[in-house]
């Protein structure tokens, strides 16, 4: 029977597990599984597709490519949905027709989205962030007098997480303000 190596899916599975402290029924629980698949996965004596892979990962509240042994395969996905999320940027000014939500359940999506940049979820943003940013836009249009300040804001919201520089100086900027010594 195989074991699973240092750099497998189950040895993989089993230290995030172990970081989040979860037995493998919470965990098998949490994805939805059998605790007998992830049993075996966690052994090597069965592979994980896709699906088993995200909804492990998911239960785990990390991103599915931490579990891949190539991480290329990961990066590859990501720079395939670039092209997407630069033409939802660039169609700001004319976004395409659609639904939109609310602006409590737009803000709620907003603030996922900083989860996922603050949890490197890279692959979650980059399939999720294209359509994300078009209904964004398609509200900003659409929004009634009043509520463009507050689209603006939650658009504008993913921001926050992302360390940006100021414009006169290449220092990063801080949180806290300069001493006055």
């Amino acid at each position: 029977m195989p074991s699973a190596s240092r750099s497998g899916i189950g040895w993989r599975i089993a230290y995030y597990r172990s970081v989040a402290r979860l037995t493998q029924q919470q965990l098998a629980d949490a994805a939805n599984i059998h605790v007998g698949t992830l049993r075996k996965i966690e052994r090597g004596a069965r592979g994980a597709s896709d699906s088993i892979r995200e909804a492990i990962a998911a239960a785990l509240s990390i991103d599915h490519s931490l579990l891949l042994a190539d991480r290329a395969q990961a990066s590859s996905r990501i720079r395939a949905a670039l092209p997407a999320l630069s033409t939802a940027i660039a169609d700001y000014d004319v976004p395409d027709d659609g639904p939109v939500r609310a602006l409590p359940e737009l803000q709620q999506a907003v603030s996922e989205a900083v989860a996922w940049r603050l949890a490197a979820q890279y692959v979650q943003i980059t399939r999720r962030l294209p359509d994300l940013l078009s209904e964004l836009f398609r509200a900003l249009q659409a929004a009634p007098p009043g509520q463009e300040p507050d689209l603006a804001r939650a658009r504008s919201r993913r921001h926050c997480a992302v360390p940006t520089r100021s414009r006169t100086s290449s220092a990063p900027m801080t949180s806290r303000p300069a001493s006055s010594n």
